[in-house]
């Protein structure tokens, strides 16, 4: 079987092409403007095309018509840019999205679509107390809260595959992810930096460098976190149990990961010192979203994901929380040269995502017995 990953030099898709390339079963095929977080992997069944979603429309095409199984992981996933370039978030969330599916249509292909736990909104009182993928309400913030857009999206886009099923015979499956992490999960940045990619870079940033944890709004909405390794045994569960998947929707996380930001922001703090060896000198400090994102932030509490559907599949995640943050920290730390990253550097990669990148969404463990932490600046 060939598959075509959408997004393959992203996190959750670099991952992907790993975990495929170990397993030997397929045949597979990337897509991306990038492929810096794919730098040495090579494999005779992998091949990896150049291109952007936005341009390269015939490539695109013939790839997918090419292809069994289409794997869109195409996003824009920076709250940052939720704000500051809604537009281009709108435009390639949800119109880039509804091309690719559109092409499996055309070609009779299986589309797997990562969208993402967004979708649910703001959890309030009188809710599920677990986000349910088929009964749990979707409640997005008012207009004027630019970061809503995002999920509305991805929202928009999940109906619109539904309708497609059934109107036009779409054969699909929608993953939502809860919050993933990993080795090479964002960029990492200057301690004290604000925007910019998601929370794991910003507190493990600011550890490495002893910059200040920034809480917005106190840090106490809740998320539920997921080792890039159980997300991907969860995509390969999915993959295998195609008649059960055909046109469902599976949340991908762990409920019993769920905690909320100021917490993790305490137990990163203690594994950085259990794992460095060295007393942290990262103080906590309370920002508004709109201070730290821009004009148009809202944060907003999630739900845990009920994971019934998936477990129903045989799928189970192996990792807890403190394993997860633990191999992630630990990658970090082992390859310093994560930190290298400036603040130039970092406003290239944001101009050049604006100018439309494919930029997928949005990474392998410890490499090797023990812990060989590098603090040379």
């Amino acid at each position: 079987m060939r598959l075509l990953l959408v997004g393959a030099g992203g996190f959750i898709g670099s991952h992907l092409v790993e975990h495929f390339i170990a397993r030997g079963e397929h045949e597979i095929v990337g897509f991306d403007i990038t492929d810096q977080k794919l730098r040495g992997v090579s494999s005779s069944n992998f091949r990896l095309y150049k291109g952007d979603v936005r341009h390269d429309r015939a490539l695109l095409s013939d790839l997918v018509a090419r292809s069994d199984v289409v794997l869109d992981l195409v996003a824009y996933a920076n709250p940052s840019l939720y704000v500051t370039i809604p537009l281009d978030v709108f435009d390639l969330n949800f119109l880039e999205n509804l091309n690719i599916a559109s092409l499996c249509i055309k070609y009779q292909k299986r589309l797997i679509q990562y969208s993402s736990a967004e979708v649910y909104g703001k959890a309030y009182p009188g809710q599920h107390t677990m986000a349910i993928e088929d009964q749990t309400d979707h409640v997005l913030g008012p207009v004027t809260k630019q970061r809503w857009i995002y999920a509305a999206a991805k929202s928009l886009l999940e109906r619109v595959l539904y309708a497609q099923g059934v109107e036009q015979g779409l054969d699909y499956t929608i993953v939502r992810p809860f919050n993933f992490i990993g080795p090479r999960i964002d960029y990492m940045v200057p301690a004290g930096s604000w925007g910019g990619p998601r929370v794991f870079a910003h507190f493990m940033s600011a550890l490495y460098n002893g910059g200040p944890l920034y809480l917005i709004d106190g840090g106490k909405v809740h998320r539920s976190f997921l080792h890039i390794e159980d997300a991907n045994s969860a995509l390969q569960a999915i993959l295998d149990n195609s008649d059960k998947a055909h046109n469902q929707i599976f949340n991908v996380g762990n409920p019993a990961n769920n905690i909320t930001i100021r917490e993790l922001a305490k137990l990163m703090i203690h594994l950085y010192e259990e794992l460095s060896g060295s007393k942290s000198k990262s103080e906590q400090t309370t920002l508004s979203g709109e201070e730290f994102f821009g004009q148009g932030y809202e944060d907003a509490d999630r739900l845990p994901p009920d994971i019934t559907k998936l477990r129903s599949l045989g799928w189970e995640p192996k990792y807890d929380l403190r394993a997860a943050l633990r191999a992630t920290m630990l990658y970090y730390l082992n390859n310093p040269q994560e930190f290298d990253m400036t603040g130039s550097e970092m406003s290239w990669r944001l101009r050049r995502e604006s100018r439309g990148a494919a930029v997928p969404q949005g990474d392998d463990v410890e490499r090797g017995p023990g812990i060989h932490v590098s603090r040379s600046r």
